[in-house]
């Protein structure tokens, strides 16, 4: 039986999508679960054919919901669960990847300290399968312009933002398979007040079924077509065109994410 919401009202929300995620989602509601933060967990089952249900309902956690639902891909879970979240804050942390509890409270504090913030993102740690930690990516200051021209380098899993900026962007557009986060967040930040963290707030999982491992080079040219649709001129859209066609030769020949390995 799914669990009931708290009647406590959260300020955090934290939505993820889980599909046959039974391999590594154990360790992601540990790290939410350990959350010092007010705090609810929504997460969705999308349909998974694994132990997934099973382990989400074995879970004795008064601040996780979850349910499931016929299969709608990640971007119709992420709209699932933002629909049932009730926090002022949220965020989107996927079943593979987990929260740095003490960079999250940090955030969360900036934000109620600062209600003129919108959200706030910063580093975050790539980790292999097992969880061991591979190198740390960083990201500069805030620049919805720089993300538009030249591609992704907010982490995007690590952001976490107002319920407010929903009147921007109230759902992930679920045409969008692979990088529904870009164009999300591309929509979310455009005009926002945003701050930058100088520390990991997520472990990125990064392995061979991972969708970013599966083909670096399509998902640079998905976002880079998202990207191209939200140019406000032929000058920016040739910029785009040029960074990425850098960008994916870069990859050929200097990947940024670590070889995966299929090793359980």
């Amino acid at each position: 039986m799914n669990a009931a919401p708290s009647a406590k009202r959260p300020v955090l929300s934290v939505v993820t999508p889980a599909y046959n995620a039974e391999d590594f989602i154990g360790e992601t509601l540990d790290s939410v679960a350990s959350l010092t933060v007010a705090h609810e967990h929504v997460v969705v089952d999308d349909g998974s054919s694994d132990g997934t249900p099973r382990l989400l309902r074995a879970r004795d956690d008064e601040a996780l919901t979850w349910f499931s639902q016929e299969n709608r891909g990640q971007a119709g879970a992420v709209n699932a669960g933002i629909e049932r979240a009730r926090g002022d804050l949220l965020a989107w942390l996927n079943a593979d990847d987990t929260y740095v509890p003490e960079s999250v409270k940090a955030a969360v504090e900036l934000l109620t300290e600062r209600p003129e913030i919108d959200a706030v993102y910063g580093y975050m740690n790539i980790v292999d399968q097992q969880g061991g930690f591979v190198r740390q990516a960083r990201c500069g200051p805030f620049s919805w312009n720089r993300y538009l021209l030249v591609g992704d380098y907010w982490p995007t899993p690590t952001i976490i933002f107002r319920r407010r900026l929903l009147e921007r962007a109230p759902r992930v557009d679920e045409r969008y398979t692979d990088v529904s986060d870009v164009d999300f967040y591309l929509r979310l930040l455009q005009g926002a007040r945003v701050h930058r963290l100088k520390g990991s707030i997520v472990n990125f999982r990064y392995h061979a079924a991972s969708k970013t491992c599966s083909n670096p080079e399509e998902m640079l040219e998905k976002a880079r077509e998202i990207r191209l649709g939200m140019a406000r001129n032929p000058i920016e859209r040739a910029i785009i065109r040029a960074t990425a066609r850098f960008r994916i030769a870069r990859e050929r020949t200097l990947p940024f994410w670590p070889q995966a390995s299929n090793e359980s």
